[in-house]
């Protein structure tokens, strides 16, 4: 198969799925053992051996201190596992790398897996992102390519469906796993698939359905029944009487879940001692109305989600086609009657929700080449001719042929080339080869198309010259880019609040790969030699918000200890950063005055949450919003303030649960409780910052209107172009209720208004006046300042307006620096 990667791995927060793409069709691979599909995501230590799987699964009823299960819920973080038979500890990446490595026993043709696509939620961040990479780099993997599940999903829908009209115009992913949920906005057009929108939660899924069994039906039945103090607690701390039985109950809580997909009741056998030290043998029966009335809030909120995508991207219900239902977690009616029920929206079950992901990775994969490195490593060529060929073509296809074309570099005179295909149905004879070679393909439908380019001598000789194997699918989907989950912004000065704020580099929904180059200011002097420092901080999550609620991902510091002079502030700094399809960051910054480039490649893998600073940040957080309640109630602001209130109530509810929490809490809580704390910060940012919203808008108008008359009455032709295209876009920019945004069309409109008035006798008149007569009473030396003046005015007598002009230069000098300019606040350094 060339150098198609063609391997795509589900690797799943309960169950795993391996799949390989081969001549158009995708082959699930099963465990030889048992002969399943899916492969259990648990991580058993025996003190001769490792287990995964199945066989792990049932050791952790019987020895979960020494068992590992839904790691994936931790991927991205500090946290580990004490394994008591090594004595020692795993990391989920460690974890998840021996997944990957037992899935390779399931290839049953004993080919050597060293590349694959593995699927990641799309809400992933780019840290859990990088995890996920670093598992398979462990797992022995020369190459990892990742993909986002509801892509996987979408291109295995597509690619199965008898019917390609089926799977034209757009529908949601509604992906539902073990662990994560996902929603996404797919569309189709001219075989072209493309994922235009999606929203997620990482703490939402299958095991959350699991602990509230856990949490609202069998801890009160214990407790109505039996003797306990802090029943929850002792079963959840890693040092609790329960801690075991809680691993035996989540087991059972599965067991119970997924018979109640197909029955009305069920029961849960276990034994527990009560705080007397009785034995109780509980034999209780758990029914479906009991489950689905203590998760329908959860699948609530993902019927918010989808609502939230409907309206951000101005549907009507009837422009959705269906919604494709994916994850283990929708065989549960409650979630596909919901949908049906709340939204009035098709539910389409037409792949297997197990398997999908997998099936879709498998799919991409056999489109993904390997990179040029690899293949160098591969292929040796013992040909004397010095000839290298770099082709070109779409791997998929709906068309009936394809156009191809190669550069070819080198000594190729006297050569000739061949192109056929594998089936005999083409050959385009023997061409003179040239420096570059066009060729349209023709393709059998609903196949794979493999064609072989050949090199020949003018005695029509075979030579050695290495090509790659041409491969084309066609009839099949593939799609266009993947699409970045969270705004990436870097951090700046705002000196006008005398904070920083974020600038956004790339959009939430661009389609990876991306790079962009941006020029920005030193706002500080950084001396050479000293610890002084300009900060380039990069930063994942929404725009609107502050710094402080977005994840940073990578940070640059140049000191002056590693200039070559001083960096004087007002001197400029250039800043690339480009992101991988895989999320890798790289940051390359070049010094205009010092002539220096700093370059750094970031994939953070791990992020720390303390719980101890959590609480910190969420008492804080408190303090907060009981400020902005009292200051939007005394601006009569009464709505906002109410809506305050509400998430006030949350975060004492926060608080409340991060009080509660263990400092061994051995569930991802902390991660959960983190995440909701994230968000809560993030909407009380957006209900503060709409205070400067109504302000903003008011001023962008007035900007509008004045210049707008300025520029029809005195721009160029060229200038009133400039003008119409910066407020083009105007409802989409007022919409984005950035006032960042807004700030930066109104700073374009003014410095355009300048620019034509800077021309106009009447306001340079004007601006002499004002800076004569106004501001004469602030200026330090009116001695000096009487001498401008007086040169001003026999400028103004001659109608001499480019004097004038430096008057007025001279006179703005001499003003001292405003409050804000002498200010100076602990920031980036950059603005």
């Amino acid at each position: 198969m060339g150098n198609t990667i063609n391997f795509g791995i589900d690797l799943g927060t309960t169950n795993s799925v391996i799949a390989k793409y081969h001549q158009g069709k995708v082959e699930v691979f099963k465990n030889p053992v048992g002969h399943k599909e899916t492969l259990p995501s648990v991580v058993a230590f025996r003190k001769d051996r490792i287990i995964v799987g199945d066989k792990a699964k049932e050791y952790l009823l019987k020895d979960p201190e020494n068992v590992v299960g839904s790691f994936k819920r931790k991927m991205g973080t500090t946290e580990s596992f004490f394994i008591t038979n090594i004595s020692d500890t795993k990391t989920p990446v460690d974890l998840s790398s021996l997944v990957l490595k037992e899935l390779k026993n399931f290839i049953y043709t004993g080919e050597p897996l060293e590349a694959a696509i593995i699927t990641i939620p799309a809400s992933f961040d780019t840290i859990q992102s990088n995890a996920t990479k670093k598992a398979g780099e462990l797992a022995g993997f020369d190459e990892v390519f990742l993909l986002q599940e509801p892509i996987a999903a979408s291109l295995a829908f597509a690619n199965k469906s008898d019917n390609k009209d089926d799977a034209e115009g757009q529908w949601l992913v509604y992906d539902l796993g073990g662990g994560t949920f996902d929603v996404a906005l797919v569309k189709i057009s001219n075989g072209e698939m493309k994922v235009l929108d999606h929203q997620g939660d990482n703490f939402l899924g299958g095991l959350d359905f699991d602990n509230r069994i856990i949490e609202k039906i069998v801890v009160p039945y214990l407790e109505k029944t039996g003797r306990f103090e802090n029943l929850e607690h002792e079963l959840k701390s890693a040092k609790g009487k329960y801690n075991r039985l809680y691993f035996q109950l989540l087991h059972k809580a599965e067991e119970a879940k997924v018979m109640l997909s197909g029955r009305d009741s069920t029961d849960i056998e276990f034994e527990i001692e009560d705080k007397n030290g009785e034995i109780m043998e509980v034999y209780m029966t758990v029914t479906r109305a009991q489950f689905e009335a203590c998760i329908r809030d959860m699948i609530e909120k993902t019927i918010e989600m989808i609502r939230t995508i409907i309206e951000r991207n101005n549907l009507q219900k009837e422009e959705v086609r269906h919604v494709l239902m994916v994850g283990g977690s929708t065989f549960i009616p409650l979630v596909r009657n919901l949908i049906k029920e709340t939204l009035a929206l098709e539910v389409n079950c037409n792949v297997d929700p197990t398997t999908a992901v997998a099936e879709g990775a498998a799919y991409y994969a056999g489109t993904k080449t390997r990179s040029p490195r690899k293949k160098a490593e591969q292929k040796t060529s013992s040909s004397p001719y010095n000839v290298t060929i770099r082709t070109a073509y779409q791997k998929t296809s709906q068309e009936a042929e394809e156009y191809f074309t190669a550069l070819v570099e080198g000594n190729f005179k006297n050569l000739f080339y061949r192109i056929t295909r594998d089936d005999g149905g083409f050959d385009t004879g023997l061409k003179e080869l040239k420096e570059r070679i066009t060729e349209y393909l023709p393709l059998v439908q609903g196949t794979f198309n493999f064609f072989t380019l050949k090199i020949f001598d003018d005695k029509n000789n075979l030579l050695d010259i290495p090509t790659d194997p041409i491969e084309i699918v066609q009839g099949k989907f593939n799609v266009l880019g993947q699409p970045l989950p969270n705004d990436i912004c870097i951090e700046v000065d705002d000196y006008e609040n005398n904070t920083t704020k974020l600038e956004v580099i790339f959009e939430k929904n661009a389609i990876l790969p991306l790079k962009k180059t941006i020029t920005k200011e030193i706002t500080k002097t950084i001396p050479k030699g000293t610890d002084s420092a300009v900060v380039i901080n990069v930063l994942e999550g929404t725009r609107s918000a502050s710094p402080s609620t977005n994840s940073s991902i990578g940070v640059i510091e140049i000191k002056g200890s590693e200039l070559k002079r001083d960096l004087v502030k007002g001197s400029d700094i250039e800043i690339t950063l480009e992101m991988s399809e895989s999320r890798d960051l790289r940051i390359t910054t070049y010094l205009l005055m010092t002539d220096q480039e700093f370059t750094n490649l970031f994939n953070p893998s791990e992020r720390h949450v303390s719980a101890m600073r959590l609480r910190d940040e969420v008492s804080n957080l408190v303090t907060r919003i009981k400020d902005e309640i009292r200051d939007a109630e005394k601006r009569e602001e009464f709505e906002i303030a109410a809506q305050l209130i509400k998430h006030q109530v949350e975060l004492e509810e926060l608080m409340r649960e991060v009080n509660l929490l263990s400092a061994d809490d051995v569930t991802d809580a902390k991660y959960q409780l983190e995440d909701r704390k994230r968000r809560i910060a993030m909407v009380v940012d957006t209900l503060t910052r709409d205070k400067k919203i109504t302000s903003i808008k008011t001023q962008y108008f007035q900007e509008k209107n004045y210049d707008k008359h300025i520029v029809d009455e005195h721009g160029t032709e060229a200038e009133k172009r400039s003008f119409y295209d910066i407020i083009a876009n105007e409802k989409q920019f007022l919409a984005s209720n950035s006032p960042t945004v807004i700030k930066d069309v109104i700073d374009k409109m003014w410095q355009l208004r300048a620019k034509i008035n800077w021309r106009r006798p009447e306001h340079i008149i004007w601006l002499f006046q004002y800076y004569s007569v106004m501001k004469y009473n602030d200026y330090p030396d009116k001695q000096v300042a009487d001498k401008y003046i007086e040169a001003g005015e026999r400028a103004l007598q001659r109608k001499n307006y480019e004097e004038l002009k430096v008057t007025i230069g001279a006179l703005y000098n001499l003003l001292p620096a405003s409050e804000e300019e002498k200010f100076n606040i602990k920031g980036t350094g950059i603005g």
